[in-house]
């Protein structure tokens, strides 16, 4: 039963009520064989005749006993009187089960508990410390230590580990004069080490990453504000590179083992007893940067790059790579463009972790580091890699798709550097006009966990801004012996934290290029040099990502047409333009072509978000006007750029999107009257499909169909045609009534299982819920005026699936994010004739006072995304009027800006960017109150000044934010971050939807474990059994040919180069980017992402990047499945297969020609033997990474062949 108490005193605690109700409760006439379990909880409003709050106790016998004894008289605590009464609302099964099977805890042995918790925490003075790092022969190089009272303490409230030291008065370092902080998250470390001496006691804390470097106070030791961030131990004396770990010397063995016992027994840290650990001083003192880059500018910097990257990971040490320096030399000489590869393998080879990866060849013995051994070493891979290659054999290259280029990235953290690539990225105007790939390099800032840079209660980031990031900003970065320079950024760029350097390079005319040139030559602006932040903004255009498409003729521009406005001067048409017909087929045209797609999608999309010049937004199709044109309005173009005639395309409205909801909408719709119990229905429905993607074949296909999940490696269509073609099925099969044969592949059950996770996850983390029926549209503008004012046009198709809906009606239409009670509004949905072409868009009216998209958070039709929802049951049943504010001024400058004022810009944004803060503190202040509550109001509108201030350069002041009664006001549990303790005092139980929502959702943390058995993991004899039952009359093969040895020796070749390129994807997208870790084989099939990072939208990016680089990997290895040499360049594209189209291009064909029917039983056989090599290697070597996943390459390309051999 639920008690409702009020009246309690203001100065009464939790604590003081559980003790009074104890003394009630734990005596007659209750139950008095074991303590009567029960929970109190005082609401966060308080009432003006006092606090109120809910006694929550097991059972209704023991409420009714208490209220028959005390509902009258009440109880008196702290000198008033409680009353008390049966609740009415309804009663919370879960705490009450939970009181029914959990015994009583004595709240004073309780806070018992936590004061000796805070004594184990209390910190150990250390006799001295040292920062290094181990060595391959598991001995400290000690490098970097300062005079002064050191000391260190398991902070258990933290969870982490925290060194601190404070310089001596005399100390010699006069510069010198703060208390340094070093704080390790329990993440970070690998394992704790013990050495034993006979005097002393000396721990090791081994880190897989740097710790967060703080100082406490200013000059004077006057406390400053918060702690500011550092790059390493103090201001001025510079910490050597890689030194994460730290040796800790402890005054006595009682303190280390105290020390010790709270790491292990609270933080469960490893603990590894080590006899004796030799200890090296300062080692990285004799490393001769300088030398290293100097001879890393003499060499191609592909090559340059691969060996700089291998220092940074500390594969070699700078003195080895000069040792090699004649060998490495020669290596380019006489191998030129594969030098790059050899030199990996070359040090992948000397890590030892070939074994792993290509178990063909025989492991070597450890080799040590001598010139002699080293240049052995690399003479031997050399000579092996000869040997694969002496026959000309595909080599996992084919021409990347138009829009895709190979980049380098350079990550600098505050106390690191870490180089990556090259892997496949989005390419922009610049890299495709400028070409020299090489010479641009991706800059991206970020904290040592991979979250990006940002401020918080704890720490302030402006010194480290101004002291580790600025100068880099201003004067460049050398990597592989080139200086590097900041050149610009795309605005998502930005938002992550990311910029573009570049190094100067001669063009093809003989040109020198800088960044000052390459800048000059984006067009004129003029009219900005005074704007620092617009100014970047209009720069920002050429970096988006985008495909290109055509060239245009300059009279297939017209450039002066105007902008529909209101009669009050409203822009309507802001940032859309209509396109001829006939320019948007040739446009469409060859962006098939440079997908390699031509016969995908035949309908050419109504509209096109583009950048062409100094002009963005969108184009629609308008069948008026005649011959190849396009419009451009004033709302569209930016700055002057007319020489530039590329259309660059950045998305089109080929294909409709789902519609989910998220929880600012679901915040808003229970304000605005939405049926909740929809929106519960909803999320229960999804949950069950969810859980229904183990159980089979066709389910696990529809499943990740629906959330893009499995996309690089085909899995949808893969399971339908394991399910169609070959009766298997996959999952927990178990379970069900299938009557089909199962295949118990390990690598499918747990990408299986990362996908459930991770659509569990974004349920309960983002309330990322779909709408069935609904739809996110590209929103357009009415070029027709046909459509009145509240009326809106839409229609839906999708080739694929025969979809073809003309949307009619009453519907809610939002865009995310939405923050304000009228960003959510209701319009009518209606038939135009002269509309009847478009589709997958929603037309908004030019009519009435201001723009529908400007209502919906600011919107305008220059590229963004619009819900439309149509089930009734979500329809609000009233609406807040649109939210409208005044625009901060843009900031300038008193004279022309130059690249600092740009670079101040950068650090403002980094330090000042409050979008994701005031996101999450308007769900807090509405999970209190609600959306119309005047600090939501407030909150709303500076949310649309934070969303400007990328482009208006002026920031909304911290201070502004509304403030919380309490510092430490807890928050509603859906806001808890994953893995978090749920029981703290930070979180309370939301009564609203959201809180609901998210306690619904069963998810488990699961994290894919590494297959360590005997045998092998892929079950492959189901497949073979299941293949040989297969119709294979139409390819004009009786059975499964035996592969001939040419072909097993070719796929061989072409798995091991597989695997070697999926580990480096898999090492690219880890927490704690260190050369030892990567994503798992179901990680990168699944694409998904399982461990827990503090930045979820960081870890999209990375798993965004991560599902391009597998795409183009996958893509590759099918392209070297086809028969080349049968086809013509035109048919071959028809065998390309892209993940955004799940079905395969064989299956639009009506017939196939002799030619083409040879082509696809080659294509069968050589698919056939990729097949074959996985298993094999499986059955020597079942822990090989990535065999598996290239098994199942080869499987789905040779289901599609059979299935395209059904149709014939």
């Amino acid at each position: 039963m639920e008690i409702f108490m009020k009246n309690i005193a203001f100065a009464v605690s939790q604590e003081d009520l559980t003790l009074e109700f104890a003394k009630i409760l734990h005596k007659p006439p209750f139950p008095s064989d074991f303590p009567l379990n029960f929970e109190i909880q005082i609401f966060y409003k308080s009432h003006p005749n006092g606090k109120r709050g809910i006694l929550a106790l097991p059972t209704a016998d023991s409420g009714t006993t208490l209220l028959r004894a005390y509902g009258d008289t009440g109880i008196v605590v702290k000198g008033r009187q409680i009353l008390l009464s049966k609740s009415t609302q309804s009663m919370n099964n879960a705490r009450i089960l939970r009181l029914n099977t959990v015994p009583w805890v004595d709240p004073v042995k309780l806070r018992e508990e936590k004061e000796r918790l805070l004594q184990q925490s209390r910190p150990f003075q250390l006799l001295r410390y040292s920062f290094g790092r181990f060595n391959r022969d598991g001995s400290f190089s000690s490098e970097f230590s300062l005079p002064g009272a050191a000391n260190v303490s398991c902070d258990l409230e933290r969870r982490q580990v925290r060194f601190t030291v404070t310089p001596d008065d005399d100390s010699d370092y006069i510069l010198w004069t703060e208390t340094s902080i070093a704080s390790y998250a329990q993440l970070k470390i690998a394992e704790l080490v013990g050495n034993q001496d006979d005097d002393t006691h000396i721990l090791f804390i081994r880190a897989d990453a740097p710790p967060v470097f703080s100082v406490e106070s200013d000059l004077h030791g006057i406390a400053s504000k918060s702690p500011q961030r550092l790059a390493g131990l103090t201001r001025h004396y510079p910490m050597p590179s890689g030194s994460h770990s730290l040796m800790l010397v402890f005054s006595a063995q009682q303190d280390a083992e105290t020390f010790m016992y709270a790491c292990r027994n609270r933080l469960h840290l490893r603990y590894s007893p080590v006899p004796h650990v030799r200890i090296h001083d300062r080692t990285s003192d004799s490393n001769p940067i300088e030398e290293l880059h100097e001879f890393l500018s003499e060499i191609p910097y592909e090559l340059a790059f691969q060996v700089e990257k291998t220092v940074a990971n500390f594969v070699f040490t700078p003195l080895e790579i000069l040792s090699l320096k004649e060998a490495i030399i020669s290596l380019h000489t006489e191998h030129s463009s594969d030098a790059p590869e050899i030199f990996q393998s070359f040090a992948s080879e000397h890590e030892g972790h070939n074994a792993k990866r290509k178990p063909r060849r025989k492991r070597r013995a450890q080799w040590h580091t001598s010139q002699e051994d080293l240049t052995s070493l690399l003479g031997q891979v050399i000579h092996e890699f000869t040997r694969e290659h002496q026959r000309p054999l595909r080599l996992l290259a084919p021409p990347p798709q138009s829009g895709i280029y190979q980049s380098y990235h350079l990550i600098l953290t505050p106390t690191r550097y870490i180089l990556e690539g090259p892997l496949p990225d989005q390419s922009n105007s610049v890299l495709r006009k400028y070409k020299n790939h090489e010479c641009f390099l991706r800059v991206t800032f970020q904290d040592e966990n991979r979250s990006k840079l940002r401020r918080d209660i704890d720490s302030s980031i402006s010194d480290l801004l101004k002291e580790r990031y600025r100068p880099i900003l201003l004067r460049g970065y050398r990597v592989a012996g080139r200086q590097f320079k900041f050149l610009g950024y795309s605005m998502s760029g930005l938002r992550d934290h990311s910029v573009w350097f570049m190094t100067p390079f001669t063009d093809d005319s003989g040109t020198l290029l800088d960044v000052e040139s390459i800048r000059d030559n984006l067009g004129d602006f003029s009219k900005l040099v005074n704007q620092p932040a617009r100014l970047a903004a209009r720069w920002s255009q050429a970096f988006s990502g985008t495909d290109p498409s055509i060239t245009l003729l300059p009279e297939e521009i017209d450039y002066n047409y105007p902008d529909k406005k209101s009669p009050s001067g409203n822009v309507m048409t802001d940032g859309c333009s209509p396109i001829s017909v006939g320019l948007a087929k040739e446009i469409w045209k060859h962006l098939q072509k440079g997908k390699k797609r031509p016969a995908k999608l035949r309908n050419t999309p109504s509209a096109f978000q583009f950048r062409l010049g100094g002009a963005k937004g969108m184009v629609v199709q308008d069948p008026t006007i005649e011959g190849n044109l396009v419009r451009l309005r004033p709302s569209q173009i930016k700055f002057d750029a007319q020489e530039n005639l590329t259309f660059d395309v950045q998305s089109t409205s080929a294909k409709p999107k789902a519609m989910f909801l998220n929880r600012p909408l679901i915040v808003l719709m229970e304000f605005l009257g939405v049926d909740t119990s929809r929106i519960i229905d909803l999320q229960d429905d999804a949950i069950t499909k969810a859980q229904s993607v183990r159980s089979s074949s066709l389910d696990a296909s529809k499943v990740l169909q629906q959330h893009g999940l499995g996309a690089s490696f085909h899995l949808p269509s893969l399971f339908r045609n394991l399910s169609s073609i070959l009766q298997l099925d996959v999952g927990n099969t178990e379970d069900t009534e299938s009557s089909q044969p199962r295949w118990t592949s390990e690598l499918i059950e747990s990408s299986l299982h990362c996908a459930e996770t991770q659509i569990l996850r974004e349920l309960k983390y983002r309330a990322h819920i779909e709408v069935p029926g609904s739809y996110t549209l590209l929103g357009v503008s009415d070029e027709w005026g046909c459509l009145k004012e509240g009326e809106v046009y839409a229609a839906v198709f999708d080739e694929r699936t025969g979809l073809n809906d003309q949307i009619l009606g009453d519907v809610a239409v939002t865009r995310s994010p939405q923050i304000h009670p009228g960003d959510l509004q209701v319009v009518k949905a209606v038939h135009r004739p002269e509309l009847a072409h478009l589709k997958n868009v929603i037309v908004f009216s030019c009519e009435g006072q201001r723009a529908l998209a400007s209502c919906l958070g600011g919107g305008d039709l220059d590229g963004d995304d619009f819900n439309l929802i149509l089930d009734p049951k979500l329809m609000p049943t009233h609406y807040g009027e649109p939210g409208e504010y005044q625009a901060l001024p843009i900031k300038r400058t008193e004279n022309p800006c130059n690249i600092s004022d740009i670079v101040d810009f950068v650090f403002d944004y980094i330090e000042a960017d409050l979008v994701g803060l005031i996101a999450i503190h308007h769900l807090r202040f509405a999970d209190l109150e609600d959306p119309g509550c005047a600090e939501c109001m407030e909150l709303a509108k500076l949310a649309s000044h934070a969303v400007d201030f990328p482009k208006s350069g002026t920031h909304v002041d911290f201070t502004q934010l509304p403030k919380f009664k309490s510092k430490n006001q807890p928050k509603p549990d859906f806001l808890a971050k994953e893995g978090a303790d749920l029981n703290s005092d930070q979180y309370y139980n939301s009564k609203k939807l959201l809180g609901q929502l998210y306690r619904r959702v069963p998810v488990k943390k699961w994290i894919p474990q590494e297959w360590n058995e005997d045998y092998s993991p892929s079950d492959g004899t189901s497949v073979d059994d299941a293949l040989s039952r297969a119709s294979l009359r139409n390819l004009g093969l009786s059975g499964l040919p035996d592969p001939t040895q040419e072909l097993i020796e070719e796929m061989t070749y072409l798995l091991e180069a597989y695997c070697d390129q999926l580990l480096v994807i898999g090492q690219s997208h880890t927490i704690l980017k260190n050369k030892d870790s990567h994503v798992s084989e179901a990680e990168l099939v699944s694409g998904t992402i399982m461990a827990n990072w503090s930045d979820h939208r960081r870890r999209r990016d990375a798993v965004t990047a991560m599902n391009l680089q597998t795409h183009e990997l996958v893509r590759a290895v099918r392209a070297e499945l086809l028969v080349k040499d049968l086809v013509t360049s035109e048919t071959e594209t028809y065998y390309d297969y892209d993940e955004e189209e799940d079905y395969d291009d064989w299956t639009f064909r009506e017939e196939f020609d002799d030619t083409e029917q040879r082509s696809m039983a080659e294509t069968f056989k050589r698919s056939w033997a990729a097949w074959c090599v996985a298993e094999d290697t499986l059955e020597e070597q079942p822990r090989m990474f990535g065999a598996q996943s290239f098994g199942l390459i080869a499987l789905g390309k040779m289901l599609e062949v059979v299935k395209a051999s059904y149709m014939m």
